[in-house]
C-alpha cells in the first residue's frame, strides 16, 4: 500500500516536472522564434532600404515597431528611409521642406533610446539640411535655429558653422558672424572660406589692414580663387598697399 502511494506521488512529479518543462520548452521556443523572426524582418528592411526600396523598407521597420515600440534600430532604420528618399527627391527637384521632418522625428526616437555618436551626427546632417531648405523658403530665423540645433548635436560639422556665420552676416550682426567663422578656423584653420568670410567682415568695420592679412590667408589657401585675388587687390588698394 505504502509502495503503491509513493508509486503514485512519483509518477505525479514526473508529470508536473513535464509539464513544468514543457512550458519552458515552449516559452523560451516563443522568445527564441520572436526574436528571429524579428530580425529577420529588420534584415529584410535593411536590405530594402539599400536597395532603394523605401516604401518596403519602411513598412517592415513600422511592422517592428508596431510590437516593439522601443526598438532602436527599427527607429534608426525608418528614420534614414525617410532621409535616403527626401535626398532622391532632392536630387530630382521634388523635395520639400516637411520632407525632412518624418527623418527627424524618428532619428530623435533613436537617439532616445540609445544616444550615441552616430545618430547625433546623422540627426546633425539632418537638421542642416532642414536649414538649407527653410533659407530656400526665405524663412531665415527658422534657418538658424534648425542648423544651431545640427551644431548642437555635432559641434564640428563646419559646415554647419560656417554657415550660421554666413547667416548673421547677411543680417548685419558681425559679432555673431564673427565667432562662428573663428570656431569654424579653430577646427580646421585651412578652411579658406572662413578666413576670407572674417576679410569681409574687417572690411566692413573698414579695418583694411585686417582684411587684407585675412584674405591674404585666404588666397594662400585656395590659390585658384580668383574671387577671394579680386578681394585681396581690393583691399590692399584701400590700405595703402
Amino acid at each position: 500500500m505504502i509502495n503503491q502511494v509513493q508509486n503514485k506521488k512519483i509518477i505525479s512529479f514526473v508529470y508536473i516536472s513535464i509539464i513544468i518543462a514543457a512550458v519552458i520548452i515552449a516559452a523560451l521556443f516563443s522568445v527564441h522564434y520572436k526574436y528571429y523572426s524579428k530580425n529577420a524582418i529588420l534584415k529584410k528592411a535593411n536590405l530594402l532600404l539599400e536597395s532603394g526600396d523605401y516604401l518596403g523598407a519602411r513598412k517592415r521597420y513600422k511592422k517592428i515597431i508596431n510590437k516593439d515600440p522601443e526598438n532602436f534600430s527599427a527607429h534608426f532604420g525608418l528614420g534614414m528611409s525617410y532621409c535616403a528618399e527626401t535626398i532622391f527627391k532632392t536630387d530630382l527637384g521634388m523635395a520639400k521642406t516637411e520632407d525632412w521632418h518624418p527623418a527627424i522625428y524618428h532619428m530623435t526616437i533613436a537617439m532616445n533610446l540609445n544616444e550615441n555618436d552616430r545618430v547625433k551626427q546623422t540627426l546633425a546632417i539632418l537638421h542642416f539640411n532642414l536649414g538649407t531648405f527653410f533659407t530656400k523658403d526665405n524663412n531665415p530665423e527658422a534657418a538658424i535655429e534648425s542648423i544651431k540645433q545640427a551644431v548642437a548635436y555635432d559641434p564640428t560639422l563646419l559646415k554647419a558653422l560656417n554657415l550660421l556665420g554666413a547667416m548673421y552676416h547677411e543680417r548685419g550682426n558681425l559679432e555673431e558672424a564673427e565667432y562662428y567663422y573663428k570656431k569654424t578656423i579653430d577646427l580646421k584653420p585651412d578652411y579658406a572660406m572662413a578666413h576670407f568670410n572674417l576679410g569681409a567682415i574687417a572690411w566692413v568695420r573698414k579695418d583694411f589692414e585686417a582684411s587684407v592679412s585675412y584674405f591674404q590667408k585666404a588666397v594662400s589657401l585656395a590659390p585658384e580663387n580668383t574671387y577671394f585675388q579680386n578681394w585681396l587687390a581690393k583691399a590692399e588698394k584701400h590700405a595703402g598697399k
